[in-house]
């Protein structure tokens, strides 16, 4: 029998990754949280050959800093918590600091950033690692390009599946785009796809909506709007209620205690929703 032995860090780091990112939704998903994080009023996602060659995350957020970027894509760096006890705090969509670390062992990334301080932005390539593997002056305003080429190259088996359900794929990560457009509201957010040498192709856009009834009308269009009712919901958060505990007795008859246990009330939960007619979903703005 084989010994036990430990395994490279940097095969670790390969599974690791592939358990942390499923899917090209799931890359897309963490990218596209990245940019409504930094702020961003604006954000772009392209698919090049439908994700299999690139894509690319462009949004006119708050940017990168240098120091950041140095530790940007490091497993478990973060800056939206210090200690676990911060979760409880935490109001981001992201904050693990484990999805560009991932994407770098998945893929190759690179990342355009400007903060606006100066005139021009900085090109970063990472390595498989996570670490800088060179850095140059690129024209940028403020905002940042997050872009991923090739993913699971590195991965034999889990591209050729890639490759051949792209379509699927596809189909999924702009179900996800269409989800975070209908709900980010004051955010324009488009996806635009381009196969071969034939045009781009804009999928999905939403105009910066003040109001999800906006957004809907953008991706869906105005007609979907005859099967969708207007309702609002609000559950009052209501009294802690006292109840009787109730015990077996010996003989198996219920005997009531005389100490009371107090249950905790409604959650509250207020603001504008819409239901369809006939599936019967709800959309949360």
């Amino acid at each position: 029998m084989s010994s036990i032995k430990a395994i490279d860090k940097e095969s670790v780091h390969r599974i690791c990754s592939g358990q942390v990112v499923l899917d090209m939704a799931t890359a897309v998903k963490e990218l596209l949280e990245n940019s409504l994080d930094a702020g961003s009023t604006s954000i772009v996602v392209k698919f090049k050959q439908n994700g299999l060659e690139n894509i690319t995350v462009t949004d006119n957020g708050s940017g990168i800093t240098d120091e950041n970027l140095e530790t940007l894509a490091l497993k478990h760096y973060t800056s939206k918590l210090k200690s676990f006890n911060d979760l409880a705090q935490v109001r981001s969509f992201g904050f693990r600091g484990e999805a560009l670390s991932s994407l770098c062992a998945l893929a190759t990334l690179t990342v355009t950033t400007s903060t606006g301080r100066t005139p021009t932005g900085v090109l970063v390539e990472y390595t498989s690692d996570g670490t800088i593997k060179s850095k140059t002056p690129a024209p940028m305003t403020k905002g940042t390009i997050v872009k991923i080429s090739n993913l699971f190259e590195g991965m034999p088996v889990r591209r050729s599946e890639f490759v051949k359900n792209i379509k699927r794929e596809y189909t999924k990560c702009i179900g996800l785009i269409q989800a975070y457009a209908l709900i980010a509201t004051n955010v324009r957010i488009s996806c635009v796809s381009q196969t071969d040498k034939k045009p781009a192709v804009t999928y999905v856009a939403t105009s910066g909506n003040s109001n999800v009834r906006q957004n809907i009308i953008n991706v869906f269009g105005t007609k979907s709007m005859a099967d969708i009712v207007d309702f609002h919901l609000e559950l009052v958060k209501g009294d802690p209620i006292k109840t009787k505990q109730v015990a077996k007795s010996n003989d198996g008859e219920d005997q009531e205690n005389d100490e009371d246990e107090e249950e905790s009330g409604d959650i509250i939960l207020t603001g504008p929703h819409f239901i369809t007619k006939f599936r019967q979903r709800t959309i949360v703005g």
